[in-house]
């Protein structure tokens, strides 16, 4: 399924206006809150490491919202280029809407489709909206990299964390290790989900207070910590829009929910501990036991091609 929005009157316009009303019809009142075991964590001591001060940078309205008009984000934030906080965001606008302005428009019509059928309509309109505007026009992922590349060299933490992402699979982790903590440190759900995201990609184990993890279930435990972070993760979310409209799990309230329809119930329940433990490292920053001050950096490396490591995708990004 592609997401198309159209302005004016008909099917299009009916369901931009029902898409809260559809969503909520799928979504529980009353969630009951995950509850993750911390006794592990509690059993250790540690020390928070001294890291590297953050730069300073201009405190200014720069960042784009869920749901906004991302093209006219881009146009008004164009005079702003020499911000490295006003490059990150706008490369994230672009790298958003890049996916939606090269897909067809394949949405089934209205007269076909089952209640669960809109919902994927509705969640694939929400995701498509931001994007409205950049229709026909082909947006360039050099200026997205050249954005990136600019910012992180400028310091910027957010395009630091996305350039680590964005390494070559090949490229030895020991190289930029060294940068983890501090941005870490943060504690910005936008990077710590990156830069989780770094740490398990090609990897085939990870080491977490001296335990051998499977890199799979490490890199799902870093996606739920960003949601304990504050990434947006809940009901109305564009990663919870995603596995709507993309896999029908459209009666999903959590991110965690949707995700555990394609996971092994075991490793599932294994992410879920880990992420807890993960949480509580970071909030002591105790680099020794997520395995960042071992020198040096060398988990186990799967090949490119292996199926056990778990990638990040590349939609959504807000």
């Amino acid at each position: 399924m592609a997401p198309g929005v159209e302005g004016g009157t008909g099917t299009r316009a009916w369901m931009g206006a029902a898409i809260p009303l559809l969503l909520a019809a799928w979504v529980p009142l009353n969630p009951a809150p995950d509850r993750t075991s911390h006794d592990v964590l509690h059993a250790a001591a540690a020390k928070p490491i001294a890291h590297r001060p953050h730069p300073g940078f201009r405190s200014t309205p720069v960042r784009y919202i869920e749901g906004e008009d991302l093209r006219g984000y881009v146009e008004r934030m164009a005079a702003r280029l020499d911000d490295p906080q006003a490059m990150y965001h706008v490369s994230q606008a672009l790298e958003e809407c890049a996916a939606w302005v090269s897909t067809d428009d394949d949405l089934p019509p209205g007269h076909h489709a089952n209640l669960h059928q809109w919902m994927r309509i509705a969640a694939a309109q929400a995701l498509a909206a931001p994007c409205r505007g950049f229709e026909g026009r082909t947006i360039d992922s050099r200026r997205i990299l050249g954005l990136l590349q600019e910012a992180a060299r400028q310091g910027e933490p957010h395009a630091r964390a996305r350039m680590l992402l964005l390494r070559d699979i090949a490229a030895p982790k020991a190289d930029a290790i060294a940068q983890v903590p501090e941005l870490l440190a943060t504690g910005d759900p936008s990077i710590v989900r990156d830069v989780g995201a770094f740490l398990a990609k090609g990897e085939v184990s990870l080491r977490y207070g001296g335990a051998s993890v499977e890199a799979a279930t490490a890199a799902i435990a870093w996606e739920l910590v960003a949601c304990d972070l504050g990434y947006p993760c809940g009901p109305m979310s564009r990663l919870v829009l995603w596995q709507c409209a993309f896999k029908g799990y459209c009666d999903a309230y959590r991110y965690d929910d949707a995700i555990a329809r394609d996971e092994n119930p075991e490793r599932m329940a294994l992410a879920q501990q880990l992420r807890g433990e993960l949480l509580y490292a970071l909030r002591r920053q105790d680099w020794g036991w997520l395995g960042l001050l071992e020198e040096p950096f060398t988990p186990a490396r799967a090949s490119a091609g292996s199926a056990d490591a778990r990638e990040p995708s590349a939609i959504p990004r807000s």
